[in-house]
């Protein structure tokens, strides 16, 4: 054990959330020097059980069904081999929730880097409107033109999708006038980066269950639900003064129409995705057909084999994704992750950290229905990290609190779920 290398991880850290949404082939030396310290500074502490929160637990029973799954998968090695190397990031969330536990600085730094990482991405954006940067996708200027700094206008969207939320939660009465109206201008900045900047639909959606799931933790279930028609009717009004926006709806529109006839537009695709994957489940329910067997079983339920290209990478469906290769089994365990990450936002204290989490696991559940972003390099690195910070925050929030303040907790919890 090398105790020396415990203040390096704590900037190693921050360095990966500063890079996953900016530089993710920086990321990855990062990811990779905090498995090594990490592996220098192990001690048997580390396994104690409350260093475990449940989301950890069932990243753990995701990874062991992979492993488990290229014990009885049909598809040739290389398939396997993919998929194992895209989920060991589960292995990777898990490791930064055990370093972040009880380490408040980290924590705080790692958030902090996020922010900045996204802050840039942001203000690129909308540089793009008149300048052409030299970092930035997209080489061309002026509005109503779609603006990606990053290579995947659909992950950028995503991200940017939950960043709405993320500022919003940072608004309270002890930030001070100046913070407060500097966080709401970022949201604002970021959700029309969204829908006027950018002609993906699937940021709209994550922005939908961001909101959703931010709603739910600020103001309760009951009152949520009351206001979600208010939000969709502003949200719409919004997307209404896009040109952009308007176009991609009237093709969904079209697409919606004539999914069964065109199976190679974006929905038609999806739908088509959706039916076939469920084929591929009812044939093994219980434990599916392997790791990576979906990418080469999906040809044999296909309509035309030649397709096999087309629909053959991923089915657009977490869920369903999961169910193809590890059957109601892996569905389970994901849904079990996903409830566990929600029960521990639920349950924190009230506060910023609170909405993060709800807002992001909102945000995956909306992008799991018509995405696979545990399958997704960048959306995956997203998500995890993401979710391994928050996890932890909101537990270590609830774990510092003194004796005299879990009653007002308790008190707080109730009055949200009215």
């Amino acid at each position: 054990m090398l105790p020396s290398l415990v203040p390096l991880i704590g900037w190693l850290i921050p360095g990966l959330y500063l890079t996953f949404s900016t530089a993710l082939g920086l990321s990855n030396v990062f990811m990779l020097l905090i498995l090594i310290a990490f592996v220098l500074t192990f001690s048997k502490d580390v396994l104690a059980s409350e260093r475990w929160p449940l989301p950890a637990v069932w990243l753990l029973a995701l990874y062991a069904m992979v492993l488990l799954g290229m014990l009885y998968t049909p598809a040739p090695w290389e398939w396997p081999a993919i998929n194992w190397g895209k989920y060991t990031k589960f292995i990777y969330a898990i490791v930064l929730m055990l370093l972040l536990y009880r380490r408040p600085d980290w924590q705080r730094r790692s958030l902090l880097a996020f922010e900045i990482g996204m802050l840039f991405i942001l203000v690129s954006t909308w540089l793009n409107i008149w300048f052409i940067l030299p970092w930035s996708h997209t080489k061309h200027t002026g509005w109503g033109i779609s603006h990606h700094v990053m290579y995947d206008y659909i992950v950028q969207n995503v991200m940017m999708g939950f960043f709405v939320t993320y500022a919003l939660s940072k608004l309270s009465r002890s930030a001070g006038r100046s913070w407060n109206a500097f966080y709401m201008v970022v949201a604002l900045l970021a959700l029309v980066s969204v829908t006027h900047l950018s002609t993906g639909r699937t940021g709209l959606i994550v922005v939908a269950g961001a909101v959703g799931g931010f709603m739910l933790a600020k103001i309760g279930i009951r009152k949520a639900l009351l206001a979600l028609p208010v939000a969709l009717i502003g949200l719409g009004a919004l997307l209404m003064t896009s040109e952009l926006m308007l176009n991609r709806f009237q093709q969904a529109t079209s697409e919606l129409q004539n999914m069964d006839q065109d199976r190679y537009s974006s929905i038609g695709q999806r739908a088509y995705n959706y039916k076939t994957t469920l084929r591929l489940i009812a044939e093994k329910p219980v434990f599916g057909h392997g790791t990576g067997a979906y990418h080469t079983e999906i040809c044999r339920v296909l309509d035309d084999p030649n397709e096999c290209q087309i629909y053959g990478w991923h089915s657009h469906n977490q869920f369903l994704f999961f169910g193809a290769d590890y059957g109601l089994v892996g569905i389970a365990i994901y849904m079990a992750l996903i409830w566990s990450a929600a029960r521990i936002a639920w349950y924190a204290p009230i506060g910023a950290h609170r909405l993060m989490l709800l807002s992001l696991v909102g945000a995956l559940v909306a992008d799991s229905l018509i995405n696979s972003p545990l399958y997704s390099s960048r959306e995956s690195h997203f998500f995890l990290y993401m979710l391994a910070l928050l996890v932890v925050m909101c537990r270590d929030a609830g774990l510092n609190q003194p004796p005299d303040r879990l009653s007002n907790i308790e008190f707080n919890r109730a009055a949200h779920r009215k």
